[in-house]
């Protein structure tokens, strides 16, 4: 790589870094051009220069967002694999810590889930982008196969309904530790969640209630 072009990807970096803290600590509506460059402290017209648009600009942000959280996931996906070929199974309480883990990663990078939240609520106009922070991105994609994978070798159900339903804790956990409270119990969360589930998949089904007909007036035994 020239050292134009390397010098071209840190500048990048440093303003969707820069637009990621205005976003996290102003807003979105605060995000312009200008105030990436008073941010980043580099000279005036900068970042015009490498994101033309606003659009452009958000998608410099909503690209470092999405690469840095599917780094996370792939990094989880890993470990299990490791876990996988080492013959162990993981039980509840396995899971629930990988799972806490993550939700830890995420939440350390404070900055970068208020941004994604914030952005979520604002890009209703600008579909493609939110997909990349929300159910339609490559992310969430990792997310499933590594949740089913774990569910599966745990001996949870997986199935689509359980998958997203654990993804959706998860998430809810992180924007929790994020901008709620940062001292709940992930592992408790997580672990009676899982618990349930298991209940869930061993309880017998309800037998259904017998049904009679209505007796008319006057029929025998009425």
């Amino acid at each position: 790589m020239s050292t134009n072009a390397a010098s071209g990807s840190e500048r990048r970096e440093a303003i969707a870094e820069s637009g990621i803290r205005i976003i996290a600590r102003d807003g979105v509506r605060a995000l312009t051009h200008r105030a990436v460059d008073n941010e980043a402290g580099i000279p005036q017209g900068s970042t015009s220069y490498h994101a033309k648009t606003r659009l452009a600009l958000l998608e410099l942000i909503v690209n470092a967002l999405a690469e840095r959280s599917t780094a996370d996931a792939r990094k989880l996906a890993d470990s299990l694999n490791t876990a996988f070929e080492s013959g162990h199974r993981l039980d509840i309480a396995d899971l629930a810590a990988m799972i806490a883990g993550l939700v830890e990663t995420l939440a350390a990078r404070r900055d970068d889930m208020r941004a994604r939240y914030a952005l979520i609520l604002e890009l209703d106009d600008a579909p493609l982008l939110r997909h990349k922070l929300t159910t339609q991105s490559e992310l969430h994609a990792i997310a499933r196969q590594v949740t089913a994978s774990a569910l599966a070798s745990a001996g949870l159900p997986n199935s689509d309904d359980r998958v997203e339903e654990l993804i959706a804790l998860t998430d809810s956990l992180v924007f929790h530790r994020t901008a709620i409270d940062e001292t709940i119990s992930l592992e408790t969360i997580l672990a009676a969640y899982l618990h349930g589930t298991s209940l869930r998949q061993s309880s017998p089904p309800r037998p259904s209630s017998p049904t009679h007909p209505r007796r008319r007036p006057g029929h025998p035994g009425s």
